[in-house]
């Protein structure tokens, strides 16, 4: 895989739709065996969200790409946390169709939630809404799958793209088991790695040393 030269930031606000902020670039396939992958981490109502999903180009030819996913769950917390569906905004050039094997399915035009219509859509249920929560990846579930693009234009003229934003959804997150979906990033671009999430220990020593250097100053006036 390779980056296009323009990187593009997707400005998603926080709390609107339950989706946080993430930077993203265009990922560019072009010759068998580029790979790349997109890296989901968040926390929400208690729980850790982690999930990455590596792409590699297995078979590429004018009107048909093939390709091997590499899905994985590495969410934990309270709630069963399951990976549903995943998807990306703009596939160019224009698929007609898209299919998957194993557990997974694949589709074009599909309505991934909080993200309306996306090109490419990946699920592990019943469609890319989401469906049955048993038949979602669970924690530290690993997935090994083919996926299958074709075109009516032609994948050899300049490759495959895939744009920003790139979703995903898990259901029973949580403390609140509710369904929840936000945008993951690509590996190697900037500002792209894991949620730091703050030890309660170490939120309690931040507490402790402000109040102290509030009381310090009030000492001093």
């Amino acid at each position: 895989m390779k980056f296009k030269k323009a990187l593009q930031a997707v400005a998603l606000c926080g709390g609107l739709m339950g989706i946080g902020s993430a930077q993203a670039a265009v990922m560019l396939f072009d010759s068998v065996t580029d790979t790349g992958s997109i890296l989901y981490s968040t926390t929400r109502d208690g729980a850790t969200l982690s999930a990455t999903m590596q792409f590699t180009l297995n078979a590429l030819s004018a009107n048909s790409a093939t390709f091997g996913l590499t899905v994985s769950n590495n969410s934990f917390g309270p709630g069963t946390n399951r990976l549903m569906s995943f998807g990306i905004d703009v596939v160019s050039p224009t698929l007609t169709g898209a299919s998957a094997t194993g557990a997974w399915d694949a589709g074009i035009n599909a309505t991934l939630p909080t993200f309306q219509t996306v090109d490419l859509c990946i699920w592990r249920s019943n469609g890319c809404p989401g469906g049955n929560i048993n038949n979602g990846l669970s924690e530290g579930g690993v997935d090994n799958f083919s996926l299958t693009l074709i075109t009516a234009g032609n994948f050899l003229t300049n490759g495959i793209s895939f744009t920003s934003p790139y979703g995903v959804e898990f259901q029973d997150v949580g403390t609140r088991g509710q369904s929840f979906a936000f945008a993951g990033c690509v590996v190697g671009t900037p500002n792209c790695g894991p949620t730091q999430v703050p030890e309660p220990g170490s939120i309690a020593l931040a507490g402790l040393a402000l109040l102290g250097a509030s009381l310090a100053r009030r000492r001093k006036v």
